[in-house]
This record gives C-alpha cells, sequence and structure tokens, in this order.
C-alpha cells in the first residue's frame, strides 16, 4: 500500500475534511494588537494557558487576559503576569525619591542615559556606549538594584551609562 492510499483509507476513501487552522496564544496577541516581547506562554497538557511576563499596567494586563479568554481552544488561563512599578509621582516642591536615595551616581551620571528597545542586552549596549561589549558590569553596577540581573532587560527602561574610568 502506498502512502496516497494510506491517506484515502485514514480519510475515508479519500474526502479529505477541512482540517481547522488553531492560533497560539502569542499570535492571538500580536494580532490583538498587544506587544508580546515581555511575556512567555506556556500551554498545558490539560490545555491550559500560563501567561507570565511584565506589563505596564494593570489595564494591560486584564486586556491580556481578556484577549485570552476569548480563546475558543484553551480550557483556562493562569495568570503569572507582573505589573512593573512605576516609580512614584512628585510634586515640584519634594525631590524625586531616586534622586534622593542615590545623590553620587545622579550627580556622577547626569547627562549620559540609554532607553531599552526590544533586544537589547548589557552586552550590546556596553558595545554601542563604550566599544567593548565586555565592561556591561560597569552599566548594570550603575543601574542596580533597578536591574536585578544583568541578563533581564525590558523595554523602556532608562540606564544610566557611567564614565569609564581611564
Amino acid at each position: 500500500m502506498g502512502l496516497f492510499d494510506a491517506i484515502k483509507k485514514m480519510t475515508g476513501g479519500g474526502k479529505v475534511s477541512q482540517v481547522e487552522t488553531v492560533k497560539g496564544p502569542t499570535r492571538v496577541l500580536r494580532e490583538a494588537g498587544i506587544d508580546t516581547t515581555c511575556l512567555d506562554c506556556k500551554i498545558g497538557a490539560d490545555g491550559s494557558v500560563t501567561i507570565s511576563g511584565i506589563v505596564e499596567s494593570d489595564a494591560s494586563r486584564d486586556e491580556i487576559i481578556s484577549v485570552l479568554e476569548g480563546m475558543s481552544n484553551i480550557s483556562g488561563i493562569i495568570n503569572e503576569i507582573n505589573v512593573a512599578q512605576a516609580p512614584p509621582e512628585t510634586t515640584a516642591d519634594e525631590p524625586a525619591a531616586e534622586t534622593a536615595a542615590e545623590p553620587e551616581t545622579a550627580s556622577k551620571d547626569a547627562g549620559h542615559t540609554y532607553t531599552v528597545q526590544s533586544g537589547d542586552t548589557l552586552w550590546k549596549i556596553s558595545q554601542e556606549m563604550y566599544g567593548n561589549g565586555s565592561k556591561y558590569m560597569k552599566i548594570f553596577e550603575a543601574n542596580t538594584p533597578m536591574l536585578e540581573n544583568p541578563d533581564r532587560l525590558f523595554p523602556g527602561q532608562e540606564l544610566v551609562i557611567p564614565e569609564l574610568e581611564d
């Protein structure tokens, strides 16, 4: 029996029914206009989707969950999304908490900042700013405690780029 005969047998005599195309959760989110670069979706054996990552606001998290709830091919959603903490708002009379907490860093490094883009790494930023990727730990050290791990950057983070000492 040839390959085509086997297919005919499996499909009931050669009549092929329409195949349903199923989109994954990441694709569905992207098609809904949601940036998925900081999100991770895992599909469980029971058909549930575990979604994790960091978003800017509660509204963003709610929108993601709402889009996923609209998918007919999943059995449930496990929400492990964290909302990034926004810096506290300050008035003109009170200094920003960041400036008060790290005066020497703020004055030493004033004017040299970099906004993280999707796909950036500290090595890549160091290569761009210093011409040497191996100096990435200087950037990491200047941005603790905002950065807990040199391998975890998120788009939109504003990094201080310190001057290199000769």
